[in-house]
């Protein structure tokens, strides 16, 4: 089988700030044992894209780079990719309507498959069962074991959320009017939820949470009790334009759930990173994040880290990511060069 993907090592004391500290680089087998992100390159959402994955390993931020598809060519194009932790591989699914798999104990492409076209984002099931995969127009879901299509619904979007046992997903986008929720088994579409315009979900603590980017309004949904909780916050740019997100000063990305589940973090195109209660839902207040350089951070990717005070964040405009202290927003250590719109964190 030709080899699509192939590890390249970069060590980051090339790359960290001086004073970050030495780094050593780590075994390709070590990722099936050490904690690590993984997140594409940024890409626009539709054409072509760099073709090329960050694997961050924890704590010491040693990166592998993976190419994937060809570069330069919609197969290079992702925005999600999810993690089968089971198996230890990874699924990246294109705009080309391929979706890649690598086994990440090793620099060898397993296999590819083709999936619905433009369909980028990508989630697997809890018991590692099926890998859905999401285009703005349609989700399906492909069995792991032999890549099988399973089902395909017209319900499409840009963000999905699993329930904790994986029997219900929801769909949502920054251009749906509602949240769908779904049988994850059989696709059957259950109830649409009067939550619109998701840029992204994370589900913790019983309850799911959407993201408006445009209004700043954290919204969450208690599936039990039928509630909706609307909380609104100060991320907000009056002149926002979904066409134009990058000139954007204020908007959210990507949320992180706590590893206790009590708290739901959200970053910010404006330089923070926004606090939500899951008792009691409730908006916390924000840290912001500064690295000392002349004009706006714009946050994007964000993952809460093994030590539950500290934080992983893609500065998007400066192309760099950055460990940061949640409770007051100092950056720990910097990361030129390493940047992901969605950081999907393993272990």
């Amino acid at each position: 089988m030709k080899r699509t993907f192939h590890f390249s090592r970069i060590l980051l004391a090339s790359l960290i700030a001086a004073g970050a500290g030495m780094v050593h680089a780590k075994s390709v087998t070590d990722v099936a044992s050490s904690p690590f992100l993984v997140g594409a390159f940024p890409s626009h959402p539709m054409g072509e894209g760099p073709g090329k994955l960050a694997v961050v390993h924890l704590p010491d931020g040693v990166m592998d780079v993976v190419d994937f598809g060809r570069a330069g060519t919609p197969s290079g194009n992702s925005f999600y990719v999810a993690v089968d932790s089971r198996n230890n591989r990874l699924y990246v699914p294109s705009v080309a309507g391929t979706t890649f798999v690598v086994d990440l104990s090793t620099d060898k492409a397993v296999r590819h498959f083709k999936s619905i076209p433009d369909g980028r984002v990508a989630l697997i099931t809890p018991d590692h069962s099926t890998v859905f995969i999401l285009s703005g127009k349609a989700l399906a879901a492909y069995s792991t074991s032999d890549d099988t299509l399973r089902y395909q619904i017209p319900v499409g979007g840009n963000a999905m959320a699993f329930n904790t046992d994986g029997s219900h997903l929801y769909i949502g986008g920054n251009m749906k009017k509602t949240i769908v929720e779904i049988n994850s088994s059989s696709g059957h579409v259950e109830r649409r939820i009067q939550v619109g315009h998701s840029g992204d979900m994370a589900w913790a603590n019983g309850k799911l949470f959407s993201a408006n980017m445009k209004s700043g309004v954290m919204t969450v949904y208690n599936p039990r009790s039928k509630h909706i909780f609307r909380l609104k916050t100060p991320e907000v740019d009056s002149h926002f334009r979904y066409k134009k997100i990058p000139a954007a000063n204020a908007g959210f990305m990507q949320l992180a759930v706590s590893a206790n589940q009590d708290t739901v973090y959200a970053a910010g195109f404006s330089g923070h990173i926004l606090r939500f209660s899951t008792a009691k839902p409730a908006y916390l207040g924000q840290v912001k994040v500064s690295v000392g350089k002349t004009g706006p951070n714009k946050l994007s990717g964000l993952a809460v880290l093994p030590n539950p005070d500290e934080a992983f964040t893609t500065i998007e405009n400066h192309h760099e990511s950055v460990i940061v202290n949640l409770r007051n927003g100092k950056v720990l250590k910097r990361l030129p060069k390493v940047a992901s719109n969605r950081w999907v964190r393993v272990r």
